[in-house]
Formats: C-alpha cells, structure tokens, sequence
C-alpha cells in the first residue's frame, strides 16, 4: 500500500514538472541550458548507450499536438 503511494505522489509530481518546463520554456531552452544539456546528454549516451532527446524539441512537438488535434476534420 505505501509503494503505491508512493508511486502515485512520485507520478503526480513528473507531470508538475513537466508543466513547470512548459511554462518557463524561455528559461530551459536558453542557449546556455540547452548547451549544459547536451553535454550531459553526450556523456549519457557514451557511457550507456542510451540516446536521449532534448526537452526544447518535445516541448515543441507537445504544444503542436494541444494546438492541431489530429482528431478534428481537416487537421
């Protein structure tokens, strides 16, 4: 039962922040953030092997997909 309390505040919290990174996009996307990133995203992907997109461009992808429904006729 605690696990799973857990793992719902855990949740909850994730899509707070990702709100938060949408709303101050100007803040996260700045030059020398995006720079900070992408050293750590290299350094990630060299020592694991794992690739990891950047936030900026999700962000992006995701406010496209609020404005333009792919459900509405003509979209």
């Amino acid at each position: 039962m605690r696990l799973l309390l857990l793992s719902a505040i855990v949740m909850l919290s994730s899509c707070t922040s990702v709100q938060q990174v949408m709303d101050n996009k100007e803040v996260y996307c700045s030059s020398f953030y995006k720079g900070v990133r992408a050293v750590g995203r290299g350094a990630l992907s060299a020592t694991t092997g794992i690739l990891v997109d950047d936030i900026c461009s999700k962000i992006d992808d995701i406010v496209a997909e609020q404005v333009t429904p792919s459900d509405e006729v003509g979209a």
